[in-house]
């Protein structure tokens, strides 16, 4: 996670970005649920654009993704708890969003049905409030689940 007054402060591509800049993670004692998760997420999903160009490169996004989803999930704490600097920027308003989204993305990628039931059974009715979402954001991944 980075420092968001640092972050905020500097307006270029993070490529393009050759000074040290500060970071604080998240780990077994820091937890941060939104962040693993939505790592997961990500990398699922790049698993799936590089599958057929890069296959290699794709199942070690995947076996990555998975991982991080397992750390996100058995270490269930949110990031803006774990390091308060942050809440004045990003302050989560709760996990189970991205939970859900990494569940389904790892779903897309893999086909694998523990993924699928863990956010349509398992997890669906407590975390998603299923209905209608009016929008999707940093904070909120419910209407992309769905």
């Amino acid at each position: 996670v980075g420092d968001a007054k640092t972050d905020h402060a500097c307006w270029e591509r993070p490529e393009d970005m050759t000074e040290e800049r500060p970071l604080t993670q998240v780990n077994t004692s820091s937890p941060g649920t939104e962040v693993a998760a939505e790592t997961a997420a990500a990398l699922a999903s790049a698993s799936l654009v590089f599958k057929t160009t890069d296959p290699t490169y794709s199942d070690l996004l995947l076996q990555h993704a998975k991982k991080l989803f397992t750390f996100a999930d058995s270490y269930r704490a949110s990031y803006s708890i774990s390091i308060p600097k942050v809440q004045q920027f990003y302050n989560s308003t709760g996990y189970e969003d991205e939970l859900l989204w990494a569940a389904a993305w790892l779903y897309h990628a893999t086909q694998d049905q523990t993924y699928l039931s863990y956010a349509t059974i398992k997890n669906g009715q407590s975390f998603a409030q299923w209905g209608d979402p009016s929008w999707f954001s940093w904070d909120n991944k419910l209407a992309g689940t769905q």
